[in-house]
């Protein structure tokens, strides 16, 4: 009685059994069913990773009252920059180096800039100490004026 240790694999009952055939052409076709489906989903616009102004760069606050006011630029006449900032309870605005009198104010500032032009970039720099929901709000208010590019400047 000899026992047979060949290689072919065999069944229970000692047949040969059939070699597995893989079928690769549907998984090519769930594949590139796959591709075009990400391609047409996809965006292809470019991330905004850095904001092109100095409103997110960390100023140094030494106290110096001698120091000569920044120079107007062509580049700061094409720019809104609005900076929130908290006094105690109150949260003003300071809209391009102005003061604003109360916070609906900046509403107001908005509309008027939103009829002139759409196409100026709003850039809202937040202090630390002001919460989100001003801010949040004061977006809100830019883009229900008409402002298409809003922007939010942050620090690191």
């Amino acid at each position: 009685m000899r026992k047979d240790y060949s290689l072919t694999p065999t069944t229970r009952d000692g047949k040969p059994r059939r070699p597995i055939e893989i079928v690769m052409t549907p998984m090519i076709d769930v594949i590139f069913l796959l591709l075009v489906f990400f391609l047409a989903t996809s965006s292809f616009q470019l991330v905004e990773l850095l904001m092109p102004s100095g409103v997110s760069e960390t100023e140094d606050n030494a106290g110096n009252t001698e120091a000569p006011p920044p120079e107007v630029t062509d580049d700061a006449l094409d720019q809104i920059v609005v900076k929130l900032q908290q006094d105690g309870d109150q949260v003003f605005a300071v809209l391009n180096e102005v003061k604003l009198a109360n916070w609906q104010e900046l509403h107001v500032r908005f509309r008027a800039i939103g009829s002139v032009g759409s196409d100026l970039p709003v850039i809202i720099d937040p202090a630390a100490e002001v919460q989100a929901d001003y801010f949040v709000q004061a977006y809100d208010w830019a883009r229900e004026s008409g402002l298409s590019r809003v922007y939010l400047a942050i620090r690191k």
